[in-house]
């Protein structure tokens, strides 16, 4: 059943609005909304970056030709491609907002279809062809509904793989947020609380996390089969999931290694992978409505976007037709040097308050001192932004606005606080190789600086 182009046109307005939300005076202010994370008084110092595991591992080693990288460059390429920034939660609202049009939870499913009804357009063995999506190595499509899984046709692991656990879904060393019906019983199945990485779901750069609103009326109102085949039960604004679906940055980074593409590109190993290459075969469209129906407006817009190009940018700048390539994040030092040339922008209003690599790196660093030669914080940058447009702001700003628009931070994540600066250390160190607010999120403020190892490619 297509929607019709006039709700789809208003789902698409309110999608667009909660996208901007935020912005508005009558909206809260900075400091003054309390994530999950603080609402049941979880701090920075609980949410503890993942590096190398206890026997010296690096779970992602064989990523980006295998090169060898400092435990906090590990630390750093972690957070890229396992850490969501608590925006689960963001992507969940948007489900809604989004008259069902994004459906994450489908997304990850290979449903084929079942007494005649419709399969899904895309499935574990389609899904690099028909969305351009990273399949995740050591994952195989499921075989039938998963009743531990509320009868969801997800991904699974394979036991057989090489590859071991994943090291990141971790509870006990990791352990998120206990709120809600996390960590209680419904409907006589135990909810775990999860790990803050989430677990892995099949699909490179997306997490899933137990839904703490999915208490006992939402299980009982839940129907896995309905929620694949009757769109007036999955398009019901008031239907809760069983499961969150939050993005890392690796969604729209991670694709293949263009020296050692795998041989089968719907089936990976994590050695055909690069985490900074660019998610180049992009088919937005059909990401952003996962029915890919052409009279919903919101396949519409995002048609409009060729496969692979798409400008993250588009919420603030509306760049939606940018015809550039998908987020290459790579020699970011030649590129930034080139903004010496040209391009110096005076900082005014909030962009003031920004905070530049001078605040974390000293000039006379050996390695990384010719980080501050870009910007005069409060008065002035010359350098471009992390994707393709020139930010006025500073390089900082610019990998910033990413957590921001995808929701990061638009939901005063705790999680988002603590893993900034630990992706911020891993891209300070990356910018060097060859080839500002005050904290109210819990998980912003441990772990900025690793960040800097990967922003800016090896």
């Amino acid at each position: 059943m297509h929607r019709t182009f006039t709700s789809g046109l208003c789902a698409s307005i309110g999608f667009l609005l909660l996208l901007a939300a935020g912005c508005g005076p009558k909206q809260p202010q900075p400091g003054t909304v309390l994530d999950e994370a603080l609402q049941v008084n979880r701090t920075v110092d609980t949410f503890t970056a993942a590096g190398l595991d206890p026997s010296g591992h690096d779970y992602l080693h064989d990523m980006d030709g295998g090169i060898a990288l400092s435990p906090a460059e590990v630390g750093g390429r972690n957070t890229w491609i396992i850490w969501t920034g608590g925006n689960d939660r963001f992507w969940d609202v948007i489900s809604v907002r989004s008259a069902g049009a994004l459906d994450f939870l489908k997304t990850l499913s290979s449903y084929p279809g079942v007494n005649g009804s419709k399969p899904l357009p895309a499935s574990r063995k389609n899904r690099w062809r028909y969305l351009g999506l990273v399949n995740e190595p050591c994952f195989k499509p499921a075989d039938g509904p998963d009743p531990g899984r509320w009868g969801l046709w997800l991904d699974k692991r394979d036991p057989n793989c090489a590859g071991g656990a994943d090291p990141f879904e971790d509870e006990a060393k990791y352990p998120g947020v206990r709120i809600g019906a996390r960590g209680t019983s419904v409907q006589g199945k135990q909810i775990p609380v999860g790990s803050f990485y989430g677990w892995a779901s099949g699909i490179v750069g997306l997490r899933l996390f137990p839904n703490p609103d999915f208490n006992d009326a939402a299980a009982r109102k839940w129907d896995p089969v309905k929620y694949y085949t009757d769109p007036n039960y999955y398009n019901d604004a008031t239907l809760i999931k069983p499961y969150r679906v939050g993005m890392s940055c690796g969604f729209c980074h991670v694709g293949p290694n263009p020296l050692k593409p795998p041989a089968d590109p719907e089936n990976p190993k994590w050695e055909n992978l690069s985490s900074n290459v660019g998610a180049q075969y992009f088919w937005i469209d059909r990401i952003f409505d996962w029915d890919n129906d052409p009279t919903s407006f919101v396949f519409q817009l995002f048609h409009a976007s060729k496969p692979g190009t798409l400008d993250t940018s588009l919420v603030s700048t509306d760049n939606i037709n940018n015809p550039r390539t998908m987020n290459a994040v790579y020699a970011l030092r030649p590129r930034l040097e080139r903004a010496l040339l040209a391009g110096k922008e005076t900082l005014a209003g909030g962009s003031r308050n920004n905070k530049q690599f001078n605040e974390f790196v000293k000039p006379d660093d050996p390695a990384l001192g010719w980080l501050t030669k870009f910007c005069e914080p409060a008065a002035f940058c010359q350098s471009p932004s992390t994707s393709q447009a020139p930010s006025p702001t500073g390089v900082l700003a610019a990998r910033s606005e990413g957590r921001f628009r995808f929701g990061g931070w638009s939901w005063r994540s705790q999680s988002c606080l603590s893993q900034h600066r630990t992706l911020q250390r891993g891209v300070a160190s990356a910018l060097q190789s060859p080839g500002g607010r005050k904290a109210d999120h819990a998980n912003r403020n441990s772990r900025s600086q690793e960040e800097l190892y990967v922003l800016a490619g090896y």
